[in-house]
């Protein structure tokens, strides 16, 4: 839908994005517009670069005329929305005219640029009624997607107008009836397991919730509580997030125990004849005992999503997630000398605490998130 111009706005995005590229291709390729805006951004930063003199130079005539020609067309109602059309172009050629009146090397190449603001003015309300009754034909099918359309049809028709008519009340109820209510459902986790909260969880979540709204106008979420206070008893979908199963604290403890060596270690001396000192090589050995505590942790999130109307389902998807502690440290008896310096520096370490559950519950439930927030982004984000 909407491949809705907006194009005094869209052309100046594009023609940004065009700057990256050459002036000079661009004109090969007969985008004259761009070429046009991207020699005039070169020669601000570069005015001696010849080769967005020349495109420049090419390029401006034949992106006047280009426009002088779609509005030819739209006068005669070739077009769809041709005063929308009409609009268009003479607000292109008036960005022409300011970029190359801004760039002081652009103005010595075209000396005598065309600026068309009367014309625009003449024809802006046309196209602010036009876009205005698109608006209202599509509100009044009364559709989501319908009314998503009506909305960037009032936009466009305040922005040609500001204040066209009750624009400002139709873009409000086009965009109520645009919008999908959501309510959130965020199951606590039961209190007999540690004592554990799931609220950090679902703090994130609800952060991340509002992040898709500003991605994307016309979904809006609501907690709980937020549903009752605005009396929302009757939401498009309930989103329904709750742990399934989960487990915290699972220990398994292992020991092993072995006999280390290590060849060719000085063990002592011997005294020549000579009187000079041989060092000794021979074989050391340690008994190594090896301790390991494992802690496992993790569940499984369900996200289920049903129509608020008659709670049927919509869609359902489980998410699990897993979390393993690990501690590891040893004893000896015998020579150090025998340990690698690994097994050295394990013999140092001490029998740590483990975590908390709630620690350990926030840890399994990362990977649950990273899946959640995948899985609401690719069903919310263009909904």
């Amino acid at each position: 839908m909407l491949k809705l111009r907006y194009l005094y706005i869209g052309v100046i995005v594009f023609a940004l994005m065009a700057s990256c590229n050459s002036s000079k291709k661009l004109l090969e390729q007969g985008a004259y517009y761009q070429s046009v805006m991207a020699a005039v951004d070169k020669l601000q930063k570069s005015p001696n670069n010849k080769k967005s003199q020349r495109a420049l130079l090419k390029a401006y005539p034949l992106a006047v005329q280009d426009f002088l020609n779609e509005i030819k067309k739209a006068k005669s109602n070739a077009v769809h929305m041709p005063w929308t059309n009409i609009a268009d172009s003479y607000q292109s050629l008036n960005n022409m005219y300011e970029a190359i009146k801004a760039s002081p090397k652009a103005r010595q190449i075209i000396r005598n640029p065309q600026e068309y603001y009367k014309q625009y003015a003449e024809v802006k309300g046309k196209a602010a009624a036009e876009q205005y009754t698109a608006g209202d034909r599509a509100l009044k099918k009364g559709t989501r997607e319908d009314a998503k359309e009506a909305y960037f049809y009032f936009l466009n028709a305040n922005d040609f107008q500001s204040g066209y008519k009750d624009v400002d009340r139709k873009l409000q109820e086009a965009k109520e009836v645009a919008t999908l209510r959501v309510v959130v459902e965020a199951v606590p986790v039961p209190s007999r397991y540690f004592k554990v909260s799931a609220d950090f969880f679902y703090d994130q979540v609800d952060k991340h919730l509002r992040n898709i709204m500003g991605r994307n106008q016309f979904v809006a979420f609501y907690s709980e509580k937020d549903a009752r206070r605005l009396k929302l008893t009757k939401p498009d979908q309930v989103l329904k997030l709750q742990f399934e199963d989960f487990a915290v604290g699972q220990s398994k403890a292992f020991q092993k125990e072995e006999t280390v060596t290590r060849d060719s270690v000085n063990v002592g001396e011997v005294k020549m004849e000579d009187g000079s000192k041989k060092p000794v090589l021979g074989t050391v050995s340690a008994k190594l005992i090896v301790r390991r505590l494992e802690i496992l942790s993790g569940g499984i999130l369900s996200m289920t999503i049903n129509d608020g109307y008659n709670n049927t389902r919509i869609f359902r998807d489980e998410m699990p997630g897993e979390f393993l502690w690990v501690a590891e440290w040893a004893t000896y008896k015998g020579d150090e000398r025998a340990l690698t310096d690994e097994q050295l520096a394990m013999s140092k370490r001490v029998e740590m605490t483990p975590p908390v559950p709630q620690d350990l519950f926030v840890e399994f439930t990362k990977p649950i998130y990273s899946q959640l927030t995948e899985k609401l982004n690719r069903y919310y984000q263009n909904i």
